[in-house]
């Protein structure tokens, strides 16, 4: 074979070799580019439905004589003392401090709580009709308990604290469902996850001054489980 012929065969076979590698690269482009507008589309959704939330929940911000929102921690407290006796959780004229106020601020805020929660469900029912994402909500009650003075911190005190701040989220729960508070309601269609905690001693964000923190936390989170098309 002449020179000649060799530089032919060469340049043919680097040219086809430069296109397959063009074209593999081309390929690996458009899988990027669609992987990375997939993931910009899917965050801009989850956003979307984020600032919806924040938008249904101004109302339990503006309500300050029922709840305060913490804003480094994106929680709600209520914004009323829930004095309990030491070592007790029922919310009734025994066991609790100012008991005839206490008992109809405490409804009061079931009843703001849930009409917001109306609203927000409502709106993620009819996004999921309308072929919107599928969101659900987790809604946790968290109650807590003191540091008192004479408190036992050995592992069955703090045990016992524990138990105590549970059962006291367990009494407000117990409390709403009896005056028609329900968050686990079928009309809700499994859209609200609702949870009750005892943070006992432990938790963020506790106040400073102890007999404060006697009190409950109100948690309400967006969860996406579909952000595609």
């Amino acid at each position: 074979m002449s020179k000649r012929s060799e530089s032919n065969v060469f340049w043919v076979s680097f040219s086809d070799l430069m296109t397959s590698l063009f074209f593999i690269v081309l390929v690996l482009f458009v899988v990027t580019f669609v992987n990375n507008r997939n993931t910009i589309v899917a965050q801009a959704k989850q956003l979307k439905v984020y600032k919806e939330v924040e938008e249904s929940l101004k109302p339990l911000k503006q309500d300050s004589s029922l709840f305060s929102y913490d804003e480094r921690y994106k929680r709600f407290l209520l914004s009323f003392d829930v004095k309990f006796e030491i070592g007790k959780a029922e919310i009734n004229a025994q066991d609790l401090n100012n008991y005839d106020i206490t008992r109809t601020k405490i409804l009061d805020a079931g009843k703001k709580l849930k009409s917001v929660l109306d609203t927000v469900v409502n709106d993620a029912l009819q996004q999921n009709v309308e072929g919107g994402n599928n969101v659900t909500y987790l809604v946790v009650i968290s109650g807590y308990a003191s540091k008192l003075d004479n408190a036992d911190d050995s592992p069955m005190g703090l045990f016992s604290e524990y138990q105590l701040s549970y059962a006291r989220a367990y009494s407000l729960w117990r409390f709403w469902i009896k005056n028609g508070i329900d968050f686990e309601n079928k009309k809700y269609k499994g859209l609200i996850d609702l949870q009750l905690a005892g943070n006992g001693w432990g938790g963020v964000g506790r106040a400073v001054q102890e007999d404060k923190n006697q009190r409950f936390v109100v948690q309400v989170v967006p969860k996406i489980s579909n952000t595609e098309d």
